[in-house]
Formats: structure tokens, C-alpha cells, sequence
């Protein structure tokens, strides 16, 4: 093992078992190459190291010191969970990673950052995206998944452009997305309203609208609806899935809470679906809200048109965010994921 490594491993035992707290000063250049008995250059690009994973920063002419992992909240002994958005809580993120993955994402993609990427988006990271997606029970091609800018996106251009079964309006749940219900009425874009309570949506209902109405597609967030809460059972999720089929209508479905899903056998609409209506929408936002990274899976049908008019609206989404996100993936993701889960669902059972 070389000495800077060793070196390394000691000063990182240190700060993890407190020896060193966050914001501490580090032993000077000179201290550390006596007491451990290394040369200078060799405490240099230790320090080097650390600086780049983030765990130490250095201050010119002072030195260099512990990097603050904690997060300083107002009023620390009043608790308050926020129920007016559906924003994540900020104190789970691991942001020190994330430091690290934007850095790693530079250095690995420094060509492609400075040049126009495609409108389908980074192809390493669609082929990461595919094996996450099957992984969930959705099972795609690669020129089937195009990344977005968050799901808002990917729901602008699906509202906006035209559709193989020749029809207008749209299909909203009641209560839904605000910001596409926003959308629809700010661009005059047709759309109806179906109920929705905490016991699902009336089948009989949506059938008869499905038939009678002129439906583009149904929009709808079949797990952890929001501002709901609730899911739709595997019945349910059969029975519309078979209904678009018989009416030609497609089906926009909203995952965007997926990765909280602690039931494995709950699938989504689109593995139900064998007749290619079902659009499958992914964000990740609720693991890393500031990258605005979503995907969305197409029927093949759509996705020549969802490309045109990708392009025509910003020729790719960003491409930092989307190397970020890669190496994201790559520093096994499903751990955070899991960290998330387990915090929401203490949160959860304080309200049962």
C-alpha cells in the first residue's frame, strides 16, 4: 500500500470516530509528516485526496479542516414536517456524495459537457436507466426511454403533441397535478376531470368516458397518489390498463414516488400492458430534486413525435445533471433509496 493511501485511511478512521469533529483543524503539513513519519509531499497529496472526496477543505494561509456534514436548522427542538408540498426532506440527502458526483461527472465527461447532446439524452446513462427500470418491473428498450427534465417535461410534451389515435382532451384526476392542470389551462388544451377518493376511481365511470369522450390519454399516479396518499390495487391497475386497450386511449402514468415503494409485488400500469398504451413517466427528483432528471418510456409509436418535439423545445436536457445522475448510479444509488424509505416510513407510522 503506498504511504499517501495508508496515510489517507488513518486521517478518515479519525474524523469518522470523532478524533477530528466537523470544522476541526487538521494537524499542520509539517505535524503530520513527523508523527507519521512520511514526507511532506506525502501528507500533501493525502490531504489532496480527502479534499477531493470531500471529507476536509482547505483555507489559504490557515490550513485545512473537517468538511461540516451537519445541516443547521432553525429552532432545532421544534420538529416540523411540512405536509404543503410534496418536496423531499433535505436532511436525508447525502450531500457530500453528491459533491463528489458532480466533480466525478466533470472530470469523466468534460467533451460532452460543452457540446449539444441528443433529445433522447446521455446513452450511458439510458443504459443504466433500462436495468433500473426492469428492476421495477418495466421492461424497455433503450430507443424507448428518453431522458427528461423531471417528469413537468416530459407531461408538457406529451400534452402538446399529437397522438396516434387522432383524439384531443386529456384526462385528469380530480384532485391532481397542479402544474399540469395549470399547463392544460394556460395553452387552452382540452381536458376532463374523473374523481378520484381515497377507495380508487369509479370503473364504470372511466369507461364511459373513455368511450364517450374524445381521450388522448388518461393522466395518472397509481402509487402514492398525490395529494391522496393512496395506490391502486392490482384489480385496478388490470382494469384500466384493459380499458385503454378497448378505447384507444392512452395511459401517462406517473411514478414519481416508485422508488419509495416497499411492496415488491406492487407493479406499475405498464407491466400490465401488452397492447403499448401505457406511458411509463419516472422522476428522480425525490432522490436528488436539484438534478431535475426524469425518464420517459414510450410505446413505439410515440417516439418519433416525442423526439421532434423535444428537440424543437431544448435539443437535450441538461447534460451535467445527466452525468451527474450517472455517476450517481454508479455509487449504488439503491443504498440512498433505502435510507429514504426507512426515513419516510417512520414518518409514516407517526401518523397511524
Amino acid at each position: 500500500m503506498h504511504k499517501y493511501v495508508a496515510l489517507m485511511n488513518e486521517l478518515e478512521d479519525m474524523i469518522e470516530d470523532k478524533s477530528f469533529q466537523e470544522g476541526d483543524r487538521l494537524p499542520s503539513i509539517r505535524e503530520l509528516s513527523v508523527r507519521f513519519k512520511v514526507s511532506k509531499s506525502t501528507v500533501i497529496r493525502a490531504f489532496s485526496e480527502l479534499e477531493r472526496q470531500h471529507l476536509i477543505y482547505s483555507v489559504p494561509k490557515s490550513g485545512y479542516y473537517v468538511v461540516k456534514k451537519t445541516n443547521q436548522r432553525p429552532n432545532p427542538g421544534k420538529a416540523v414536517i411540512d405536509f404543503s408540498a410534496s418536496a423531499p426532506d433535505p436532511d436525508v440527502f447525502p450531500y457530500i456524495d453528491f459533491q463528489h458526483c458532480i466533480n466525478k461527472a466533470i472530470d469523466t465527461y468534460k467533451n460532452d459537457l460543452f457540446i449539444y447532446g441528443t433529445p433522447k439524452g446521455l446513452p450511458s446513462l439510458i443504459e443504466a436507466i433500462q436495468k433500473e427500470l426492469a428492476n421495477g418491473q418495466v421492461f424497455a428498450k433503450e430507443e424507448h426511454i428518453f431522458i427528461t427534465s423531471g417528469v413537468q417535461q416530459a407531461l408538457a410534451l406529451l400534452a402538446s403533441m399529437p397522438f396516434p389515435n387522432r383524439k384531443r382532451k386529456i384526462l385528469i384526476e380530480q384532485p391532481s397535478y397542479h402544474l399540469l392542470i395549470q399547463y392544460l389551462e394556460v395553452h387552452g388544451i382540452p381536458a376532463i376531470g374523473i374523481e378520484r377518493t381515497a377507495e380508487g376511481i369509479d370503473m364504470d365511470e372511466l369507461e364511459q368516458i373513455f368511450q364517450t369522450e374524445d381521450i388522448k390519454f388518461f393522466y395518472t399516479m397509481p402509487r402514492f397518489h398525490n395529494p391522496l396518499g393512496t395506490s391502486y390495487t392490482e384489480r385496478e391497475k388490470m382494469a384500466i390498463v384493459k380499458l385503454a386497450e378497448k378505447y384507444d386511449v392512452y395511459i401517462a402514468e406517473d411514478d414519481f414516488l416508485g422508488d419509495l415503494e416497499n411492496h415488491k409485488k406492487a407493479d406499475p400500469l405498464h407491466y400490465y400492458d401488452v397492447s403499448s398504451h401505457v406511458i411509463y413517466l419516472k422522476s428522480f427528483s425525490k432522490i436528488f430534486p436539484g438534478l431535475r432528471v426524469g425518464a420517459a418510456v414510450l410505446p413505439d409509436s410515440l417516439t418519433d413525435v416525442f423526439n421532434r418535439y423535444k428537440q424543437l423545445l431544448d435539443i437535450d436536457s441538461s447534460m451535467l445533471s445527466q452525468a451527474a445522475w450517472r455517476s450517481i448510479e454508479e455509487r449504488d444509488v439503491e443504498k440512498h433509496k433505502q435510507k429514504i424509505r426507512s426515513s419516510y416510513q417512520k414518518r409514516s407510522c407517526l401518523l397511524h
